[in-house]
């Protein structure tokens, strides 16, 4: 029984281990405007973390001034493993919306689930590009 009880534990770190998003500070310089949700960011440095107690649900990002925004995350996985921090936006024309973080390392991020209202009437518009910036 008690051999028992220590591989059920084992089996539940590890699969807490496996679907882990991000758990540290990521610093980011972002070097153009970005939208979070409904939140209009301006070119800067930023720190994004999860809210703690939030689940891996909640991450706030905060600027160099102080001022943060909450915002919703669920679990998702890259393609790879980022040798760097990477942030992920999706641009149409001249917009670009956050939509992804992965943590230096680890393929499992966090992928952005705040609903862009502006997003939708942009898709209308034109196709989005993807792409992904690497944060030393």
């Amino acid at each position: 029984m008690k051999h028992h009880l220590k591989a059920t534990g084992l089996i539940l770190v590890s699969a807490f281990f496996l679907n882990a998003q991000i758990v540290n500070r990521i610093e980011a310089n972002v070097n153009h405007s970005f939208l979070i949700g409904n939140h209009t960011l301006p070119a800067g440095q930023y720190t994004f973390r999860m809210v703690p107690s939030s689940d891996l649900a909640l991450m706030t990002v905060t600027d160099q001034s102080g001022k943060s925004i909450e915002f919703r995350v669920h679990a998702t996985t890259a393609n790879h493993s980022p040798r760097h921090s990477e942030l992920v936006f999706r641009k149409y024309g001249d917009t670009e919306i956050l939509v992804k973080i992965f943590e230096k390392g680890l393929p499992d991020g966090s992928e952005v689930i705040e609903t862009n209202k502006q997003e939708a009437s942009l898709a209308k518009q034109g196709r989005a590009i993807e792409h992904s910036e690497e944060q030393k």
